[in-house]
């Protein structure tokens, strides 16, 4: 086992019950490829949809460590999405972080209201996020690799 493999396998166990640590939700494939491709470099386990209407029931299946989530999705937006996962019992604990394209500042105060955790405006620098992630799920220097 090669020394990335190990960091991974360190890191998802440190909570059980997940089938990957982080669920990215856009309606932009390409962004959201781009993410769980950066994600992944790190040692995480990442996973996607474009698709917010499958998003919910995806998350209260897989159980997520994590979910970065956009705002304006064209099924159901992002801040009902958010309610959704913050209401349900089950899914509570997941961090959120929002990445959206949306400016004002009455979103960003509805997003934290709603209980995320993380608002970033995009376009974000990746190392901005990766800290983000890496701050959320409590990683320290040494378990996740950054490029």
């Amino acid at each position: 086992m090669n020394k990335s493999n190990r960091k991974t396998e360190k890191i998802s166990r440190s909570i059980p019950n997940h089938k990957y640590d982080i669920f990215v939700v856009d309606d932009n494939f390409d962004q959201a490829n781009i993410m769980k491709l950066l994600i992944e470099q790190t040692g995480l386990k990442a996973k996607f949809t474009t698709k917010s209407e499958i998003a919910y029931q995806t998350i209260l299946n897989d159980k997520p460590r994590l979910v970065i989530l956009d705002l304006m999705m064209p099924e159901i937006d992002g801040l009902k999405l958010l309610k959704k996962i913050k209401d349900n019992p089950i899914t509570q604990d997941v961090k959120i972080i929002i990445y959206s394209g949306k400016l004002y500042d009455s979103d960003r105060r509805k997003a934290f209201m709603l209980g995320a955790d993380v608002f970033l405006t995009k376009p974000t620098r990746s190392h901005i996020l990766l800290d983000s992630i890496k701050s959320l799920l409590q990683i320290n220097q040494h378990e996740i690799l950054q490029n």
